[in-house]
């Protein structure tokens, strides 16, 4: 089964709070990156709160299809424990290691899922909990070294909307962020990724002024460890 969907917002939650389960919890790193000829890393679960926290973790292979994010059940990457109970104020380190061996060429890209499993008013001493479930969703990236992202960009008006749209020809994914058009924002963090050999897309907010077919404007964004900022002539479709 393929599960496919558009990240929005931050694709990494690295500080989530659950106040009424008086929990506060962290993941590092944020983003697994693992060069060739490793095929393993650790990441650690950090419970800065005073009660257990049980956690479900699963990886998914990821790939991008018609503009957007799909993801799949995979053995090819697993995370050792798949479950785990990390207690108040204490730290927890999981394995995460591609049994399919290291990628010496190109990338591949997956996601960790941790969910955090729901705490019911019979699990604890107040009867009037409530019902919490968290999900830490990050991206993990296995690949050669010394590789590189190759964006084009392209931006058009559809409907009532700009559709700015992002191709990687490199063999590196790009990681977007602050993506602006003209005057148009979206989003000042992190807007995602673009897979290698892929085409992401992005859908200008609602009631933003949109520029005119023909007008040329300037895309600025952060991609990677850089910015860019690349000359752009608006299409219509």
């Amino acid at each position: 089964m393929a599960f496919r969907f558009i990240f929005a917002g931050c694709l990494a939650l690295v500080a989530c709070s659950a106040a009424s389960a008086q929990t506060s919890f962290r993941v590092q790193p944020i983003t697994v990156d693992v060069r060739a000829p490793s095929q393993a890393t650790a990441v650690t679960l950090q419970n800065t709160g005073s009660t257990p926290v049980s956690l479900q973790l699963r990886v998914f292979e990821w790939t991008q299809v018609d503009g957007g994010d799909v993801i799949r059940p995979t053995t090819d990457v697993v995370v050792s424990p798949p479950a785990a109970t990390v207690p108040g104020n204490s730290t927890y380190t999981v394995r995460v290691a591609r049994t399919a061996g290291a990628v010496t060429k190109g990338e591949k890209s997956y996601r960790l899922w941790i969910d955090e499993i729901p705490v019911t008013a019979t699990d604890t001493a107040d009867e009037a909990a409530v019902e919490v479930r968290l999900r830490y969703d990050m991206p993990l990236f296995f690949g050669a070294a010394n590789i590189a992202p190759d964006v084009t960009w392209a931006a058009y008006r559809s409907g009532d909307s700009l559709v700015v749209e992002a191709t990687n020809r490199g063999e590196r994914n790009a990681r977007v962020v602050g993506l602006q058009v003209g005057d148009i924002s979206f989003g000042k963090g992190l807007n995602g990724y673009v897979l290698p050999g892929a085409t992401r897309r992005w859908t200008s907010p609602a009631g933003a002024k949109l520029p005119q077919a023909n007008a040329s404007v300037t895309l600025v964004a952060g991609v990677g460890a850089g910015e860019v900022r690349a000359p752009l002539k608006i299409t219509s479709r």
